[in-house]
């Protein structure tokens, strides 16, 4: 007899604190870890802390100077960010339009954390984990319209609401239940014409993820103005594009946000079409 051998994916969380204790629960008993302890943590090393306290948001532009060359390529500082900047909050992650109909669906990738977007039957966006609950495998690819979910490693299907539809050759497996192996869900919302993710509300319930909790959270102040007169509505989702830049993302940030400092120097041709005098990136 041919059966599937079971594990489940423990949700997302961030990374533990140094020294503490945690739960791992499995539903197969044979697999339960009770409690394991994290000595050592990339995120909350004293190196880390020691970097981060390095930086004084109340210095005066006047006497700011460049950061330290180890906010860029420190390993543990990058993983910091991705806990702290990337990992709690909202964060734009596609368009509605790529959604805008039942079983459609898109994929992608926040930090270390792949995830899949869909709008269901009922009219509901959602979020899952874009990983089967079987053997890890990517689930879903790209973008498009599906009936369901199927894993391309061993069969296991989910719907759009993230439920086990089928779990092949599962046949005389004891203590097995398909509610214990749905998809992980990531709370998702929309606000205009942006698909918002939000990994530290994994466990927030959906009548909580409206529209005006969402643009305050995201935008503060600003989502009044951008309310009344930031969106052009005219604009229509056309594709996405994707590039690879070997740089850390702050680098990219960096050159975007030096006021058009660089351009006269390393865009020579576009200059000629700019009043740098009155440039600006607001």
């Amino acid at each position: 007899m041919q059966m599937a051998m079971s594990t489940q994916l423990i949700p997302f969380t961030s990374t533990p604190r140094q020294g503490q204790l945690i739960n791992l629960n499995f539903p197969n008993k044979s697999l339960t870890i009770t409690r394991c302890v994290i000595r050592n943590s990339d995120v909350h090393t004293s190196e880390t802390q020691r970097l981060v306290h390095h930086f004084n948001p109340k210095t005066p532009i006047e006497e700011a100077v460049t950061p330290p060359t180890s906010w860029y390529t420190d390993p543990s500082f990058f993983h910091l960010e991705l806990d702290r900047v990337f990992y709690r909050g909202w964060q734009v992650v596609g368009s509605t339009e790529q959604i805008k109909d039942p079983r459609d669906y898109f994929t992608g990738r926040l930090g270390d954390v792949e995830y899949v977007v869909c709008h269901d039957d009922s009219g509901m966006v959602r979020a899952f984990h874009n990983v089967c609950r079987h053997h890890a495998s990517l689930l879903a690819y790209g973008s498009g319209k599906k009936s369901c979910f199927v894993c391309p490693y061993h069969g296991w299907t989910y719907g759009f609401n993230g439920a086990l539809r089928k779990a092949t050759r599962i046949s005389g497996m004891r203590n097995f239940n398909v509610n214990d192996f749905g998809l992980l869900p990531i709370k998702a919302a929309t606000w205009g014409p942006f698909v918002l993710l939000n990994l530290e509300k994994e466990n927030v319930s959906q009548k909580e993820a409206d529209s005006h909790n969402v643009s305050k959270e995201w935008l503060g102040s600003c989502s009044e103005v951008l309310s009344s007169s930031g969106i052009d509505s005219s604009l229509s989702y056309v594709c996405r594009r994707e590039y690879t830049i070997e740089c850390n993302w702050k680098v990219f940030c960096d050159n975007y946000l030096d006021g058009g400092y660089h351009v006269p120097y390393a865009h020579k041709g576009l200059v000629s079409g700019l009043k740098m005098d009155s440039y600006s990136i607001t």
